[in-house]
């Protein structure tokens, strides 16, 4: 396994060639390598007969000054409309290939990865495989509708061609022959020294995705500790090493496009001097040399476009690769039982006890009030009424459970029982073991060492999944994927037979547990406690539904007293119903008053893509300086085209060489200045786009700390990193995309028209006009045909990686309850919708691309009638006729970007309004504390933003420096929003408030890095020493941690236990405290045994002597001492004794 945190790096590379992508794709998929072999064959049969009707009527109108020929021309016109129906056909067969491709492969990628396990995913990263699933795929739209149709051009058309001139004129065969091989060699040897370096730069990639989110999720604790300004330089410098590692690799890859573009102009150029000086010579016939000089560049343009594509496949070949291994590979965290032959879930009659007995080492267990008899044949058939087939209560036997943690064995050697009727209590010390423990009877974690029995089946030969459906589990960070409570508890059943769970059902559970006024509320907006009552009215629920074996994982932590009996008496029922139920927990007693009230609240910014797009982006510096390069190759591009043709046409009359040397030094500068350029030019636009990109990603960031954690926690569950990444990136690729063609083109045609119009006014007039129309109606027909397919797409796109994100993130909590195949089932109609609306997109941009080629081949046409009438009648002379007739072709090139530039439009536009929205200036600056050594609040009103209701009303509150301050109350009640405004989050709705501005935090939630220790640490103070933090560590109660500083932590602290976690954040804070004036610990001993919890807040107190202290604790032991102690309740903050709040 790869490093946690980092993405899956390819460890054997598959090689196999350009195609070498193929075979694990869709049959579909190489149906179209065929589809497209056969369209690049017709092609190329229409260009050599378009050749030839060239050739045939400049050749006579040059030489011998005849008129037209009727059966050229209709020969010409069907060759243009040939090439523009078989160009359009190519470009919709390849994406609807690539837009199948994409769907199957991130199919296989999710399937694999949920296959592999939580475990797996949270070690990976979630952000870092959303990545790879979105934006990694999506690299293979250039595989599919750039290098392959280019690819397979490259081996059909040359070959055709070749022939073609072998037998027209083999000394330019010759040429051709000997200079051809010299494209795919250098392509080789450059894609061979590339190869490592995308695999570098794609992980590179998915590392800025991973980094950006876990950057979103901890901005709470960056604002804390006053780092989040501070962190946009390291927004800066993630962005700017992602540039200078892509760009490191594009020099190479552009390098190797300039030698193919240099190796095919000089060959081209070479031959033209060959004919002009053969025609000279009366070697050649003008229609031959005409014809040749027209065929030439096609032997070399289809290989030096493969080439030149060969880079932006790189990206999606990569992908592909990391699909495969994510399948393939073997895997220690994977779970060789999802699909096995398996043993059939033990059903029947418990496993009776053995009498005398007790095999639970490290287990304590606790009777209920009239407990099932666990062999009473009665009971059995009363719950097998009601669950699913094979589901059944049963006794679970774990003997001498070893697992592999972090260096060590956490369990080691841990022994215990599950029996039906029976609560089993985990009450080992934090950092013990006990959630590992439980993902091993979940299927989430292989042993080391041990067994577990199911009815004395070994759970290793089950069938994992339906095993599954016999559990209900209630995690320490239970994590949601549904929008509402309602919609989350009606998921949680998805692997459960029977009927959905009705309202009256739903409104019951969520009673039995306090939760029946959530029911409506979408999760955004819960609370710490109010997930956790979420999440055991989720397990609830399934117990009612079938499941037999109920594993809790500190279910009361974030409970006040109240709600916290509730909960246990509804498990003491399900207990007396022979539900076999493990508890694990710190608490001396079932029932604690805790002080969670932390809402995550919703924002008011929009998170759709009906943001007003506000103005469009605007090019840069930089940008124009690519635009005028771009604009100077194509009219390098253009006059080699027209000086070519007039050499050889020149060349026709035999004059002396000396009047064609200028035309032959021009042919070469032009050839090498229209590489030089397009090199120059490529660099210097993908530098400014990913300059721009980096600023603004740190403009984002600096947004978002303005607008403060209480009005972006929506942005920190997947939006936030859509905007930070996912939109920078759009506007970043899109904007040169949608402003420079346009910029371009009308350049190249004002000077291609002028010097048409020079040479001939009405072929100049024709020129115009076809340029207009082109340019107008082709992206016109492309937005036409879309019928908002675009925009579709960009909407689906962000859906998919949406559904990705948040299918990973919550991928323990889904899997546990089947609800993973019902995500995946709405994540895949979704990606069909996609897959359609691609197709769709496909079939109107080639239908733009189709009649730009149409018109300027019409064009052609045209000024080639016109110019051979003209030369008929002695208007123009002879050896500018081909300069007329081949101009209209070389802007093909030019024009037929624009589709692509209106297509890109519509979604360039709602990603910059969606990031100008956050830039947008609030429309009243944030009351902000002032700073004082006091904490005074005087008449002070709170509330969160969107809620006109003060949580808080009228606080009168003083606190001397130096104060140890204890808040209690019930939850919800208000204490967190307390915190919430002493650390700035919140600013006073009414009122005056007054506090120390420099503030060390220890959240409810840790809110951990996926970086390592010493970084996650380093959030407290950026100053701090090993030294320091060791000591820190100690303090907090993790001395053994202080090896550990350069372990790296999964996202979110997934790999570390509660207990652990919170800790680190406790050491965090202390780090923090040391220059700070006011510490505020939000529970820092919920997921800690009360021995742990008294000897970590007897070193907090020596710690933080002279700091002023707000501790908000629900155990009440931890009143005793504090100089204050405040009760939040209904609103309202009441001084009260130490003796009043313990009673």
């Amino acid at each position: 396994m790869n490093s946690p945190g980092r993405s899956p790096a390819p460890t054997a590379r598959t090689r196999g060639g350009p195609l070498g992508a193929l075979p694990r794709l869709s049959s579909a998929a190489r149906r179209a390598l065929v589809v497209c072999a056969v369209l690049a064959a017709l092609n190329g049969i229409a260009l050599v007969v378009q050749a030839w009707a060239l050739a045939w009527l400049l050749g006579d109108a040059v030489t011998v000054h005849s008129g037209p020929s009727g059966v050229a021309l209709w020969l010409l016109a069907g060759a243009v409309v040939g090439r523009a129906g078989l160009g359009w056909a190519i470009r919709v067969a390849a994406a609807r290939a690539a837009a199948g491709a994409k769907e199957e492969l991130r199919a296989r990628a999710l399937d694999g990865a949920l296959a592999r396990g939580p475990e797996w995913i949270a070690a990976h990263g979630p952000g870092e495989l959303t990545s790879l699933c979105t934006k990694g795929l999506d690299a293979l739209d250039e595989y599919f509708a750039v290098y392959l149709p280019a690819l397979v051009t490259a081996a059909v058309v040359p070959l055709g061609v070749g022939g073609v001139i072998l037998l027209a004129d083999w000394p330019s065969a010759l040429v051709i022959a000997v200079t051809v091989p010299l494209i795919p060699l250098f392509a080789i040897l450059v894609g061979k020294y590339t190869e490592d370096r995308v695999g570098r730069a794609a992980s590179a990639t998915q590392r800025l995705s991973g980094h950006l989110l876990e950057m979103v999720r901890a901005l709470p604790v960056l604002t804390a500790f006053r780092r989040a300004a501070a962190q946009g330089e390291a927004v800066r410098r993630t962005s700017d090493g992602h540039r200078r590692a892509t760009l490191s690799t594009l020099r190479i890859a552009f390098s190797s496009a300039l030698v193919l573009e240099l190796v095919a102009t000089l060959s081209v150029a070479l031959v033209a001097v060959l004919i002009g000086v053969r025609l000279v010579s009366g070697d050649l016939e003008l229609a031959v040399g005409l014809f040749v000089l027209i065929l030439a560049p096609e032997c070399y343009l289809p290989l030096r476009a493969a080439g030149a594509a060969h880079h932006a496949s790189e990206d999606g070949l990569e992908a592909v690769r990391r699909v495969q291994e994510i399948r393939q590979n073997p895997s220690s965290t994977s779970d060789p039982r999802e699909n096995p032959a398996p043993h059939p879930v033990p059903g029947g009659d418990p496993e009776p006890s053995v009498p005398g007995h007790d095999d639970r080492q490290g287990a304590s267990p606790e009777a209920v009030d009239n407990p099932i008899v666990v062999d009473n044949p009665t009971v059995v058939d009363v719950r097998l009424a009601g669950c699913p087939d094979g589901v059944a209560p049963r006794t679970v036997r774990v003997e001498g459970l070893r697992v592999d943690r972090r260096g060590g064995q956490k369990p080691d050697g841990l022994s215990f029982t599950v029996r039906p009727g029976e609560i089993t209590r985990l009450d080992s010390p934090s950092g013990s073991g006990k959630s590992t423990a439980i993902a091993v009877l979940l299927g989430f974690v292989e042993p080391a060492a041990g067994t577990v029995r199911v009815a004395g089946v070994d759970l290793s030969t089950v069938d994992i999944r339906v095993w599954r459906r016999n559990i209900a589990w209630v995690p320490q960070r239970p994590a949601f994927s549904a929008a509402t409570v309602t919609d989350e508890l009606r998921l949680a059943i998805a692997d459960q037979s029977g009927p959905p769970a009705s309202d009256d059902e739903l409104g019951t559970i969520a009673r039995d547990v306090g939760a029946e006024h959530l029911l409506h509320r979408t999760i955004v907006e819960l609370s710490t406690g109010e997930r956790q009552r979420v999440a055991i009215a989720r397990a609830m629920l399934r117990i009612r539904h079938g499941a037999t074996v109920l594993l809790l994982d500190e279910p009361t932590a974030h409970l006040d007293d109240a709600t916290a009996g509730k909960v246990m008496a509804a498990v003491r029922r399900a207990t007396a119903d022979g539900v076999a139920v493990l508890l694990a927990t710190h608490r001396e007693r079932p029932a604690d008053d805790s002080a969670s009230d932390s809402p995550q609240w919703t924002t008011q910014l929009s998170t759709s893509d009906d943001v007003s797009p506000g103005k469009p982006p605007r090019l840069g510096g930089r940008a124009l300086a690519g635009a005028t390069l771009a604009a100077a190759t194509a009219l390098c591009g253009i006059a080699l085209t027209a000086t070519s043709a007039w050499l050889i046409a020149k060349a026709s009359g035999q004059p002396p060489m000396l009047t064609l040397t200028v035309a032959v030094v021009g042919v070469r500068a032009f050839g090498l200045a229209r590489a030089g350029l397009r090199y120059v030019e490529r660099l210097v636009t993908h530098d400014a786009a990913f300059r721009d990109a980096t600023d603004g990603r740190v403009r984002l960031w600096h947004a978002l700390v303005r607008l403060g954690p209480a009005r972006t926690s929506t942005l920190r569950r997947g939006e936030g990193l859509r905007r930070l990444v996912d939109d920078v990136d759009a506007i970043r690729d899109l904007t040169p995309r949608v402003l420079v063609p346009p910029v371009v083109a009308a350049a190249v045609c004002v000077a291609a028209v002028i010097v048409s119009a020079a040479v001939l006014p009405e072929a100049g007039l024709v020129l115009a006009g076809a340029c207009l129309i082109a340019g107008l109606a082709g992206p016109a027909l492309t937005a036409v045909t879309e019928r908002r397919a675009t925009a579709a797409v960009a909407t689906l796109r962000r859906d998919v990686s949406a559904g990705v994100l948040g299918l990973l993130d919550a991928a323990p909590d889904l899997i546990a309850t089947g609800a993973d195949r019902v995500r995946r089932a709405e994540l895949t109609r979704t990606d069909d919708e996609l897959a359609a609306r691609a197709r769709r997109q496909a079939f109107g941009a080639g239908a733009g691309e189709a009649l730009i080629t149409l018109v300027l081949g019409a064009a052609t046409l045209i000024s080639t009638w016109i110019a051979v009438v003209k030369v008929t009648g002695g208007v123009l002379t002879p050896e500018l006729a081909p300069v007329v007739a081949l101009v209209p072709l070389a802007m093909i090139e030019v024009l037929s970007v624009l589709p692509a530039a209106r297509r890109n439009r519509v979604p360039l536009r709602a990603a910059h309004g969606r990031v100008a929205e956050l830039l947008r200036p609030p429309p009243a600056e944030r009351r902000q504390l002032e700073d004082s050594h006091d904490v005074v609040l005087s008449g002070v009103d709170v509330c969160w933003p969107g809620d006109r209701k003060p949580l808080l009303h009228n606080v009168n509150l003083a606190v001397p420096a130096g104060s140890r301050v204890a808040v209690v109350g019930p939850s919800g009640a208000g204490k967190s929003t307390l915190l919430a405004l002493l650390l700035g989050f919140l600013a006073p709705e009414r009122g005056e408030a007054r506090a120390p501005h420099k503030v060390a935090w220890s959240p409810q939630d840790p809110q951990l890095v996926s970086t390592t220790v010493r970084e996650n640490l380093r959030l407290g103070d950026p100053e701090a020493s090993d030294a320091t933090m060791i000591e820190a560590l100690c303090l907090a109660g993790l001395p053994h941690w202080s090896a550990r500083l350069d372990v790296r932590l999964d996202a979110g602290g997934a790999g570390v236990s509660g207990g652990e976690a919170q800790r680190l954040g406790l050491a965090r804070a202390l780090l923090g405290a040391r220059n700070a004036d006011l510490v505020l610990l939000d529970e820092p001993t919920a997921h800690l045994d009360v021995p742990t919890a008294r000897t970590v807040l007897g070193l907090l107190g020596h710690a933080l002597e002279g700091k002023t202290v707000v501790h908000v604790t629900h155990r009440l032991d931890e009143v005793t001492g504090a100089d204050l102690v405040l009760r939040v309740t209904d609103g309202r903050v009441i001084e009260v004794s130490p003796v009043a709040a313990a009673g």
